[in-house]
């Protein structure tokens, strides 16, 4: 598999969003304004008063829903991230009436950040290949690893690999221009055959109307390589899955190179880990020897 483009897995949910469509249609369980306000107070006061917590959570006249609140940290505490105390100095759960009627008693301490984070990681990192290992010195191994899902290909498998490097260098790099917001970088790499209505301008009003609610989407991670279509693929027919990646019949198939995706993040950790993120998917083509994006489309991944 590739280094330094991990491949979503096939199993995995995705649900696109059509301009207009919020996250709060989606049904999310969070609010990712309202959690980024909560981490970076935590981070960088250690302690918060339960009554302050609640303040970030209340709306417009401060009213609080309880069953939303709880839903919020449920969501953002994984692996001890923080943790509720009473005056005591006692552990509590927020998920009891207690913290809520007497809220200015207990205190959210801020525990540690790794454990959030190595449960984000368990989604994307590498494998150790236990048929790969050298032993150096005791307790000094050089490893080979394995990537976590696999590598849909079309066609030619030999130089498979090599098209799909080229196409995770072609999304990353138009990745970094977008949420650097250099979009005349990117503007011309949309074919004038893509998919109707899906323009760079399109894409921008989309993350634009997201971003009313997640906040800005100002980095970006997890540039994946799906599917390549490499060489000879005449003997896969169109039926054979979604060899065409629901591309139009104007583009041929010869055309087609592939299909890659890419996390747009508005809240993470101070490492750089996404809290809250959304999806940018691209269908590739070739024209006159040089990739293009015949569909952007901008989704959910929860």
């Amino acid at each position: 598999m590739l280094r330094g483009a991990s491949v979503r897995s096939p199993g995995r949910s995705w649900t696109r969003l059509r301009t207009g469509q919020s996250g709060t249609e989606q049904n999310l369980a969070t609010s990712p304004k309202e959690i980024k306000q909560l981490l970076d107070q935590l981070i960088e006061r250690k302690s918060l008063p339960f009554d302050e917590v609640l303040a970030i959570f209340a709306g417009k006249g401060g009213k609080l829903r309880q069953d939303a609140v709880r839903e919020r940290l449920n969501f953002l505490c994984n692996e001890n991230l923080f943790v509720l105390l009473d005056q005591a100095g006692s552990a509590v759960s927020w998920n009891e009436d207690a913290p809520f009627q007497s809220p200015a008693a207990f205190t959210l301490r801020f525990v540690g950040i790794a454990g959030r984070e190595e449960v984000y990681a368990r989604n994307f990192a590498d494998i150790l290949d236990a048929r790969d290992v050298q032993a150096v010195v005791p307790g000094y191994v050089w490893a080979g690893l394995k990537r976590r899902s696999e590598l849909r290909i079309v066609g030619e498998q030999a130089t498979a690999t090599l098209l799909a490097e080229r196409l995770r260098a072609f999304t990353h790099q138009f990745a970094f221009h977008l949420v650097t917001r250099q979009h005349e970088r990117i503007a011309p790499l949309f074919s004038p055959k893509a998919v109707k209505g899906q323009t760079l301008e399109t894409l921008l009003t989309r993350i634009s109307k997201l971003e009313t609610e997640y906040g800005p989407f100002d980095y970006f991670d997890h540039v994946q390589v799906i599917q390549v279509l490499n060489g000879d693929t005449s003997m896969v027919k169109d039926s054979d899955g979604n060899v065409r990646m629901d591309l139009p019949k104007s583009i041929p198939r010869e055309a087609i190179r592939g299909w890659s995706e890419f996390q747009i993040i508005s809240v993470r950790t101070p490492h750089g880990m996404s809290v809250h993120e959304m999806t940018v998917a691209l269908k590739i083509v070739e024209e006159g020897g040089f990739f293009r994006i015949a569909d952007a489309t901008a989704g959910s991944g929860y």
